[in-house]
């Protein structure tokens, strides 16, 4: 059985691999810049069991292990891609947000 890329990129950051870290990590890949809560309903979309908290922890991680960027608009809630490895700039409207 192959073993998915995320499960990789977990391993290679010495996190375990865990459903909730393996489905948070795929949906942060496709859905870029998208905000906790959207984070949240797209992974219960797959996982309904899980937990607010448990998405919390695990965005903390993988923030912390650096496999996911946590950008903070000013005003604006967190959010979260997954493009760490280049340096590129967000611009934030000061109007709209």
């Amino acid at each position: 059985m192959p073993i998915s890329p995320y499960a990789e990129q977990l391993r290679t950051a010495d996190l375990r691999v865990t459903r909730p870290r393996v489905t948070v990590l795929e949906v942060v890949e496709t859905n870029p810049h998208a905000d906790t809560d959207t984070i949240l309903g797209l992974v219960r979309s797959v996982l309904p069991e899980v937990s607010r908290q448990t998405v919390y922890d695990v965005l903390n991680a993988l923030t912390a292990a650096r496999l996911v960027r946590r950008i903070e608009p000013a005003g604006s809630p967190a959010r979260y891609e997954s493009r760490v490895g280049d340096n590129h700039h967000h611009a934030v409207c000061r109007n709209c947000g």
